[in-house]
Formats: C-alpha cells, structure tokens, sequence
C-alpha cells in the first residue's frame, strides 16, 4: 500500500497537471497577410484586407460540410450573430464542394445569414498553419488575437471570453 502510494506521489510531481484555465480560447498574436485570397458566394475573389476593416471585431470560423462538429456549432454561430451587432461572424468553408452546394448547404441548414467566404484551396487555412476544423478565430485590427480548436458553444461564458479579449 504504502509503495503504490509513493509510486502516485513521484509521478504527479513528474506529470504536470492538466491547465486550471477555463479559457475557451488561446491567446495568440498573428498580423493577417494582404496576400492572402478568399472567394465570397458570387465565386468573386477578395483580398483579405477588403474583408476585415481595421474597426471592427470578427469571430472567423473555419468549418466544410462534411464535419458533423461544424454542422453542429453553425446554429450557435448565427444566433451570436443575431444577439451580437457589434461582432461580425464569418465563416469560411475549406471544403471541395462547389460554392452553390455549399450555400445550399447553409441554407438547408438555416444558416444562410452568416457572412461566408470560400477557401477550397486551403490557402489561408494552411497559412494559418490551423490543424483541423472547427476553428474558430478572433480578429482586431487585422491580427488574430486569439483561436479556439474545436467546436465552438455560445452561451454567456463563451461571449464573455470573447468580449475579454476584444477589451
């Protein structure tokens, strides 16, 4: 008994325990690159810089139709959207399907106000160096402030959070 104990002891001096935060997001520093293209849902292509204003604060999404997480978090994207005017929510779509199957997407799934952007090359994403998808960034005066990997939730936590780092 007294062995196993010791043996627990030594170990969670050597492994560190897991983060105590309750951040939803990292923060991060990261100034966006003028070089970078983006089609919106007319297949036109848009520099990135004509996207984000320097006044504005943006909650950027990455998601494809194929990616139930995605699938599951647009709804929650649309609704701080709708309770938000002061952030704008985009998304933009890494996926392989034509523009119009993909706003067709959006549609069926009645969340065809979001602003979205089109990416089906990956150009920006891999840039990004993102790993997968959902992710979900913060934007400020054209720099990326912080970044959530995974499905992303609204509720008051998550607005909260967000509102932190935009102050």
């Amino acid at each position: 008994m007294f062995n196993s104990l010791k043996y627990l002891l030594i170990l969670s001096i050597i492994i560190p325990f897991p983060s105590q935060s309750n951040s939803l997001f990292q923060k991060i520093d990261i100034k966006l690159e003028n070089n970078v293209i983006l089609n919106d849902e007319k297949n036109i292509e848009k520099k990135l810089f004509d996207i984000f204003d320097l006044n504005s604060k943006y909650v950027l999404n990455f998601w494809a139709t194929w990616c139930i997480p995605c699938k599951k978090e647009l709804p929650d994207l649309k609704k701080m959207k709708m309770d938000n005017k002061d952030l704008k929510v985009v998304i933009i779509s890494i996926d392989k399907k034509s523009i119009k199957d993909q706003l067709n997407f959006l549609k069926k799934n009645k969340v065809n106000e979001l602003t979205s952007y089109y990416d089906q090359n990956m150009t920006f994403f891999k840039n990004l160096k993102l790993r997968g998808i959902p992710t979900t960034l913060l934007i400020k005066q054209q720099k990326i402030i912080a970044k959530k990997e995974g499905i992303f939730s609204y509720n008051k936590n998550s607005l909260e959070q967000i509102n932190n780092f935009f102050n």
